[in-house]
């Protein structure tokens, strides 16, 4: 009987050794990386100029003159419907002399300033053989904070100039603002002395916009200038808002010094 028994174990073990071999491998794998890029650039750049210029010289005859703008428009709100509004300059302004000023506004909270300063010494008799100074400084500066705008449904809102501020000699400004909330500024300063030497001038403009808002729906606008501003001499300065919360501005400086006779 144990002779069976093993008999039947070997054979059970052939058996075994000689059935298919099969094998089942499962890889579970978790990758995590985490990459952290960080990329400071810091450029800095100053320049600094400093010039001083001294100059000795005995003044005869000098001239100055400053012109200042200064324009805010804060906190206004414009609510409209159907409002079409329209500045129009058709065949006007035409063949002046000395300062000519033009300001239209169909539209609301439009701020519009010119300002002209104008210095000249007195001549004399028989030309100078001194020595003169002119100075002239022109400036503006416009701040439009926190306004708001809401319109809608209007078939037009148009600024227009059409054969007009021609042939004009000196200085000619003109502000249109058929929008709103809108600052405009024509700015001018002229020093002029009769005898050579020192001349200085500047021209400065500050412009701020900031918080402001505007909601428009269904709302056509347009600014022509057709047929205008030719033939003039001098300085002529225009300035065109249909659309808001502008600023706009025009700023000239300038100074002379010399013999005219």
């Amino acid at each position: 009987m144990r002779t069976t028994w093993v008999s039947i174990g070997i054979m059970a073990g052939i058996a075994i050794m000689a059935s298919p071999v099969r094998a089942e491998v499962v890889v579970v794998g978790e990758i995590n990386k985490d990459r952290d890029v960080t990329v400071t650039e810091t450029i800095e750049k100053v320049k600094t100029v400093l010039i001083n210029a001294d100059v000795d010289i005995a003044l005869e005859k000098a001239a100055e003159s400053y012109a200042h703008v200064n324009q805010l428009n804060q906190g206004n709100e414009a609510c409209e419907n159907c409002a079409e509004k329209a500045d129009i300059l058709r065949a006007a302004a035409n063949y002046n002399s000395g300062v000519l000023s033009v300001n239209q506004a169909a539209g609301n909270m439009n701020n519009q300033g010119n300002a002209v300063a104008v210095s000249f010494d007195q001549p004399d008799a028989q030309p100078s053989t001194g020595r003169g100074f002119a100075d002239a400084t022109a400036a503006a500066h416009q701040i439009m904070l926190e306004n708001t705008i809401d319109s809608q449904n209007i078939g037009f809102r148009r600024t227009e100039m059409t054969g007009s501020m021609n042939f004009n000699n000196g200085i000619a400004h003109a502000n249109q603002a058929a929008g709103n909330i809108n600052n405009q500024a024509n700015s001018v300063s002229v020093a002029v002395s009769l005898a050579p030497g020192v001349v200085l001038s500047e021209a400065d403009l500050g412009q701020v916009n900031r918080g402001n808002s505007v909601k428009e729906v269904d709302v056509n606008k347009s600014a022509t200038i057709t047929n205008s501003l030719n033939g003039n001499i001098g300085i002529v300065g225009v300035n065109q808002a249909s659309g808001n919360n502008a600023n706009q501005a025009n700023v000239v400086a300038f100074s002379a010094a010399a013999r005219f006779n």
